[in-house]
Parts: C-alpha cells; sequence; structure tokens
C-alpha cells in the first residue's frame, strides 16, 4: 500500500506550553518514543513528522532529520491543509493520523488498522467504543486512524469551518453518508474505558503518563497500562479528574 504515517506536532500548546521537546524519559521527549516504537515495525520512509513553519517548531524539524524520517513544514492553524500537503509532497494516497501527545500509542496496532483499510476500501477507518464512540473522541489515546488523501481533499471542498480545519477526520467521520466510514471495535477489556485518559494536555496528564511510562516501560501494552491504573485507584481518580476538566 501507498501509506505514510504522519505525525502531528507542534511547539506551541495553551495549555501545556513545549510539552512536545519535554523530557519525557530518559532524557527523550514524546515524539522520540513515539518515532522509536514507529521504526520498529515500519521505515524511515514511511514515517513523516509533520510540524509548522514557524520558528518555534525549528527543534521539532531537527528532531526529525536526528531520527532520519521524512520532514514536512506546513500551516499551523489550517492542520487539514498541513496533512493534504504533507501527503501530496511525500506522494502518498493513504494517511496514518497520529498526535504526538499520546506517548502510549499501540503500534502494533496500525498494522491490523492498514490491513483492514486495504480490504475495506473505505475512506475512514479507525477503532470506536462499545457504545460507537469513534476513539479519536474519546480520551484513551492508544490508537491512530487511516484516511485517504481523496477523502482529505473532499472535507477541503466542503467545508471551510475552522473546527473542521483544526480537527483532521473529524467531518469524515461525523458525515458517513458522504463518506465510507468503517469501525474495527475494541478488545472487551477496552470497549468501554471511558474513564481512561493516556492524552497529553496539560502537566497533570504529563506528569501521571509520566509516572506509569517509567514504572512499566519497556511493556507498554494496553493491557499493562490498565493494570498499572486499576491497581492504583488514586491514579484512575486523577484521570477521572482530567477528563472532566477537559472534556471533548
Amino acid at each position: 500500500m501507498n501509506f505514510k504515517i504522519i505525525l502531528q506536532a507542534r511547539a506551541n500548546s495553551t495549555r501545556l506550553p513545549g510539552k512536545m521537546m519535554r523530557d519525557f524519559f530518559r532524557g527523550q521527549t514524546i515524539p522520540e518514543l513515539i518515532i522509536e516504537n514507529l521504526k520498529r515495525y515500519f521505515s524511515l520512509e514511511d514515517i513523516v513528522l509533520a510540524t509548522t513553519s514557524h520558528p518555534n517548531d525549528d527543534e521539532l524539524a531537527n528532531l526529525a532529520l536526528r531520527h532520519g524520517i521524512l520532514l514536512f513544514r506546513g500551516d499551523e492553524q489550517d492542520v487539514l491543509k498541513r496533512f493534504i500537503d504533507a501527503a501530496e509532497a511525500t506522494q502518498t494516497e493513504i494517511v496514518v493520523r497520529v498526535c504526538a501527545d499520546n506517548p502510549f500509542l499501540q503500534v502494533d496496532a496500525i498494522v491490523e488498522l492498514l490491513n483492514a483499510f486495504e480490504n475495506s476500501k473505505s475512506d475512514y477507518l479507525s477503532f470506536k467504543l462499545d457504545e460507537n464512540t469513534p476513539i479519536i473522541k474519546s480520551h484513551l489515546g492508544l490508537f491512530a486512524e487511516v484516511t485517504s488523501l481523496s477523502a482529505l481533499k473532499k472535507v477541503a471542498v466542503l467545508s471551510d469551518e475552522r473546527f473542521f480545519h483544526e480537527h483532521v477526520t473529524n467531518y469524515i467521520y461525523g458525515h458517513d453518508q458522504v463518506f465510507d466510514v468503517k469501525w474495527l471495535t475494541l478488545p472487551s477489556y477496552l470497549g468501554n474505558r471511558k474513564d481512561i485518559r493516556l492524552t497529553i494536555d496539560t502537566l497533570e496528564d504529563f506528569e501521571l503518563c509520566q509516572e506509569i511510562y517509567r514504572e512499566i516501560e519497556p511493556d507498554c501494552s494496553a493491557q499493562n497500562i490498565l493494570n498499572a491504573i486499576d491497581l492504583n485507584p488514586a491514579r484512575l481518580e486523577r484521570m477521572k479528574d482530567q477528563i472532566i476538566k477537559n472534556s471533548k
């Protein structure tokens, strides 16, 4: 398949400025850990860091170059345009969207998504929770999503709303009468876990995820992560608090 894994990252963050370049684990940032995990399954040519052309993101650009992956710098505010331009620049038709604030990304699941996407011939494919909530709208922060460049271009034509240009795929899975949207079901132990937050927006998120990562690394499988949370009720309460404060 002609695909690229596009890692979305930028330095500016309202709730936690500079989070992309903070030391998360043994001197490595979250984007670096994600890239290293991706490299275990995919070639350097499969991975693209898509950041902005703003000087604040020079350090992120240098990070991509140091790790030998592809780099694209584009629009700072219009993330949809950045993805479209990155896909066109790297001559790909299939985009795996990864957010760089998810240190526990389950990279093996990307292989499953790509295989399912190839067989389904759909416009968009990802996981969903038991009550049909798209995984990207949850707080889990464990999984990627796959879509086609043609679908992204169609969104750009159909809507000029800022929301849909900031949240790249929202228009697609929110308009399944226009796009062919397919879902994979999560394992039973994950399907109803709306109480888990492993995506990083705030300092509290960062410190909690960092604490868990230090404890369980190198086994950052979903089951091991859940064990580390469920066996520590205080962690679960901290997550619930952040979910309320950062509801999507």
